[in-house]
């Protein structure tokens, strides 16, 4: 991605000649004959390296080098100088100098140096991210679906890796799998080495949101005692991930309309306007236009936010994908326990096919994760005794299980106050107790008679407080 970097030297030979190779691989150059006039441009423009020589005609390179340190530790900068000695170069370093290189120098070397600066920054905020953000990956974040619908997104999120700085908003019921698109789409795109930000915009307080996105000055408020960048600058030149957008407080509302309209901001407390390079991605499970209606987001906003709108739909829409989901979670948590589960039967199949799935792929991966939990190292493949009671009494609740009961049944439906929960479970009550009897108490032998495990029949003796 493209990179700020400031030059710093009286030399007009040396800062044309670094500007135009700097600027042929894509960066912006910026160039200053003056220390003096530095400052202020760093807290403008929040350059990602600074080349400074040591001897300027204002000031001191290594004092120079202590201020910038002051302003932004994480600013790589190299020290450049015709009077090179061992002691310079060791104060350089020690005050922070990423490298110490002495004219007349070999530009592929330079360029070296600074490749590898720039490497050692993104390795660092990465490094931070990673400590701020626990987030469960699962592969390499592919999409997984062949139904038409998701073949329709894959097609469109194809179209969007040629474009790596349009506004998306990603749109969606609560556990489709929003997160996982905005990662693919920075993972495809051309920012994908530099970072993606995840923010839940729902679990920040309001009081601290705008502090955490856009940093703070030191004294802005009671307890900040130094400056902190916000996260919008630490993935400068990545992705930013707002999720759950519809929770954003008003005021913050109207700095990040700020922000997408001219692309600078003011940490809270600060005077000076910082320019990153970040694309937006926000996501919501609510519907922003209603939202506008009721005076909970700004509409100037929310079509800021929707200029490449993205719907990702819910499982029940995708019935083709539910067996692909669910054998790739069973495949990721038996290797994760260590457990040789190879499948799903068939019947098994059919009634995780037939459930609604109202919490979408969240609520299909927290199943699959139970059973991978409970199942027996020995068993080969997940069956019908294998799925957790509460999804078997959802099924029945929805009759999506049909029992031989004949004329009874018909005569049930017209009793007033029918309850289907309530049959159910005396008829299942019922085919336990009969054989119970039938094998004389041996529950391995019911469990048996009754098609199901012995550890199925325990839980079920237990919920209905039967004893043999």
């Amino acid at each position: 991605m493209r990179k700020r970097i400031f030059v710093v030297d009286d030399e007009e030979t040396i800062r044309l000649s670094l500007r135009e190779a700097l600027t042929d691989q894509g960066h912006a150059v910026y160039t200053y004959s003056h220390g003096s006039t530095v400052l202020d441009e760093i807290e403008k423009q929040n350059p990602h390296l600074v080349v400074l020589d040591v001897r300027l005609p204002d000031i001191n390179g290594i004092s120079l080098l202590e201020t910038i340190k002051s302003y932004d530790s994480e600013v790589v900068v190299i020290m450049i100088t015709a009077y090179g000695d061992t002691q310079s170069a060791v104060t350089a370093i020690k005050k922070g100098a990423y490298d110490y290189i002495e004219k007349p120098f070999d530009l592929d070397e330079f360029n070296i140096s600074i490749k590898k600066a720039f490497e050692t920054q993104d390795l660092k905020n990465e490094v931070k991210l990673l400590k701020k953000q626990q987030q469960e990956h699962f592969g390499d974040n592919k999409i997984i679906g062949e139904s038409p619908k998701m073949q329709k997104l894959v097609q469109e999120l194809n179209v969007l890796e040629e474009n790596s700085d349009a506004t998306i908003l990603v749109l969606g019921e609560t556990g489709v799998g929003k997160g996982l698109i905005a990662k693919q789409i920075h993972d495809k795109s051309g920012r994908m080495k530099s970072s993606f930000v995840d923010i839940n915009c729902g679990s920040i307080p309001h009081n601290l949101i705008e502090s955490e996105l856009f940093g703070f000055e030191k004294n802005a408020f009671t307890g900040a005692s130094s400056s902190k960048k916000g996260l919008f600058e630490i993935a400068d030149s990545g992705t930013v991930f707002l999720d759950e957008i519809g929770e954003l407080p008003l005021n913050t509302q109207v700095k990040l309309l700020k922000f997408l309209e001219q692309r600078e901001f003011k940490r809270v407390g600060g005077l000076i306007n910082r320019k990153v390079d970040v694309r937006i991605i926000a996501a919501t499970n609510k519907n922003l236009e209603d939202e506008v209606k009721k005076g909970n987001f700004r509409e100037d906003l929310f079509y800021r936010l929707n200029v490449v709108p993205v719907f990702v739909p819910p499982l029940r829409e995708r019935n083709d994908d539910i067996i692909l989901l669910a054998e790739f979670f069973l495949n990721h948590y038996a290797k994760t326990l260590g457990k040789h589960v190879t499948g799903i039967s068939a019947p098994a199949g059919t009634l995780l096919k037939k459930h609604t799935w109202p919490g979408n792929v969240r609520e299909l991966k927290n199943i699959i994760e139970r059973i991978a939990i409970f199942i027996e190292n020995d068993k080969e493949i997940v069956k019908i005794e294998h799925l957790p009671v509460e999804l078997m009494e959802k099924l029945n609740e929805l009759g999506n299980q049909s029992f031989a009961v004949g004329d009874k049944v018909t005569n049930d439906l017209r009793k007033e106050g029918f309850c289907l929960e309530t049959e159910v479970g005396n008829l299942e009550k019922l085919y336990i107790e009969k054989a119970l009897q039938s094998s004389k108490g041996n529950k391995s032998e019911a469990a048996a008679i009754l098609g199901i495990s012995r550890y199925a029949l325990l839980r079920r003796l237990e919920k209905y407080k039967l004893t043999s």
